[in-house]
């Protein structure tokens, strides 16, 4: 995995049951633009129902090419053939996951602070979230990460690292000054007014 300007895009079925949206359609269309990974997180699904939209997702996100990660549930990724799966700090153990999905997947992690870094750091993880950038309405009991500890923890890993929380266009610039070269996001997104367009612009900026 390279590490400059990568877009990674959440697909909440929470929010996109709440706007709307139809899932697969929103896939199918995001599919064809310049963005280097998808998620598909849920919460409020059966196992039945995860596995089956996973398992469509996979299909057409690997039809054009692109990595397709599973929320939380390395079973469901193993089970809808996606690319791998994301963890937070209070789900899946990574060593637990790795044994599940085998060396070949991948493994993301989210972390909130400095002293959570030094917790994973030597876990076979092959990107990091650091998070959240700004206050969340999809994460609203956590406070945002200090810069301090964000300089911190780009100085002292090599892998890949998103930024992540509450990051829309207005608010980008910002971002990047942090030190980010990579951005993960949801709403700013999926909920924009013209995809295309707004793909475009993140992309533009990413360097």
């Amino acid at each position: 995995m390279h590490s400059c300007g990568l877009l990674y895009v959440i697909l909440d079925s929470q929010v996109i049951e709440e706007n709307n949206l139809d899932i697969y359609k929103l896939a199918e269309k995001l599919s064809l633009y310049e963005i280097d990974f998808f998620q598909f997180r849920f919460k409020n699904l059966s196992d039945k129902e995860a596995v089956e939209i996973s398992f469509k997702l996979n299909k057409i996100f690997h039809k054009r090419k692109k990595v397709f990660i599973i929320n939380d549930r390395p079973d469901i990724a193993l089970a809808s053939e996606a690319d791998g799966v994301h963890l937070g700090e209070n789900d899946f153990p990574v060593n637990l996951a790795r044994k599940v999905l085998r060396d070949k997947k991948i493994v993301g992690r989210t972390i909130h602070s400095y002293t959570e870094f030094l917790q994973v750091k030597e876990e076979k993880i092959d990107y990091l979230s650091v998070g959240p950038i700004f206050s969340t309405s999809l994460k609203p009991e956590l406070t945002s990460i200090s810069q301090k500890d964000i300089e911190k923890i780009l100085k002292e890993t090599r892998k890949p690292v998103f930024a992540i929380g509450g990051i829309n266009l207005k608010n980008l610039k910002k971002v990047l000054n942090m030190g980010f070269k990579n951005i993960a996001l949801c709403q700013g997104l999926i909920l924009s007014k013209s995809l295309e367009k707004t793909v475009k612009r993140f992309k533009e900026k990413l360097i």
